[in-house]
């Protein structure tokens, strides 16, 4: 089939009323199991606060997302669950295999590891993680939680972690276990990029080629204002395809995933809304705003997307944020832009995950 799938988080920033706003993001999430998105999924804030080098301090109140994820299987019955991004090296390996396998069985196989290495100083120096190691220590963290998927007992001194006789159940649902989604590109590659990754980017990248089911890069740049360039995506995937072939890995099985907040704004009240959500988040003006995310009508958006990603072989699904959680803005992009993007070239859910 030629069909892309879809898939939409909620911001999901939790501020006055915790209970009611948990209530509401429950509520959206079975609106968007019921219009038919194929993935839904959440974000991974420990802290209150989030910031890094290239990003001021913010405020950044999130649920658990494991727990905010079960609640979401509750109430849905069909659409894909997962967290985009997880921090693997904040938990040991058994606890993640154990947390990531029992949401798999009590989802009956719907969920999905977006895995990540973190970037928010303030979390990874309270876990004493080497900034510069930490993609590593998420590698060993990710063979380890797929050893236990699969019912290996292991023991083993890793570099970060020392396993005794460590055994896992119940195993996942799917089999060998879910998918996992790698992401890449730091905001300041915005600006920096000269034509070819290097450094630790570079090994980023390559890790995705030997590791992941579906790379879901950065797409923009909230300190700089900017999106990242096709060239960058283009230059990123011929990384990736080079280093799966040199695992033994086919890169036609890797999805390519399109990430982005998104607003749909069709209406002088759209506006003020976005104005608003922007406002929880975003150190900059609405049209700051508008050159770093997708906001203007789905004819706009849609055109930004093919431009944003032309020098991509494929896309196989986008992954839409709604800068607000209104519900109508859930109804515009099924209603509206999911028709546009379908006629780009992709694979279905079943397909590439």
């Amino acid at each position: 089939m030629d069909s892309p799938f879809f898939g939409v988080r909620p911001a999901g920033w939790i501020r006055d009323d915790p209970a009611g706003q948990a209530a509401r993001l429950l509520d959206w999430a079975e609106l968007a199991d019921d219009l038919g998105f194929d993935v839904l999924y959440v974000g991974d804030r420990l802290l209150s606060k989030a910031g890094g080098p290239e990003l001021a301090v913010y405020e950044a109140p999130m649920i658990d997302p494991f727990v905010l994820l079960s609640a979401m299987a509750a109430r849905t019955k069909r659409i894909r669950l997962a967290p985009l991004i997880a921090v693997v090296p904040f938990r040991h390996p058994a606890q993640l295999a154990k947390t990531t396998a029992s949401l798999d069985v009590v989802s009956n196989g719907r969920f999905i590891f977006g895995a990540g290495s973190g970037w928010s100083d303030a979390e990874l120096r309270m876990f004493d993680i080497d900034r510069k190691r930490r993609g590593v220590q998420m590698e060993e963290g990710i063979n380890f939680i797929r050893r236990l998927w699969a019912g290996e007992t292991i023991t083993e001194d890793g570099e970060f972690w020392q396993l005794d006789g460590v055994r896992v159940t119940p195993a996942p649902v799917q089999e060998p276990g879910p998918p996992v989604w790698l992401a890449s590109f730091a905001p300041d590659d915005a600006v920096t990029w000269a034509g070819t990754f290097g450094g630790g980017q570079r090994r980023a990248l390559e890790r995705i080629g030997r590791v992941a089911d579906g790379w879901a890069p950065l797409t923009y740049s909230a300190g700089h204002k900017v999106q990242l360039s096709p060239d960058q995506f283009a230059e990123g995937w011929r990384i990736i395809s080079e280093s799966a072939s040199a695992a033994g890995r086919d890169p036609d099985a890797i999805s390519i995933i399109y990430p982005h907040w998104i607003e749909i704004v069709d209406s002088e009240e759209d506006r003020r809304a976005c104005e608003e959500g922007l406002a929880r988040f975003f150190p900059g003006s609405y049209e700051d705003g508008q050159a770093t995310y997708l906001i203007g009508t789905a004819e706009e958006i849609a055109e930004r997307i093919h431009a944003h990603t032309s020098k991509l072989p494929r896309v196989d699904g986008y992954l839409f944020t709604s800068i607000t959680e209104r519900p109508g803005q859930l109804e515009a992009i099924s209603e509206h832009l999911k028709p546009l993007m379908k006629s780009r070239s992709g694979q279905t859910l079943d397909q590439t995950i």
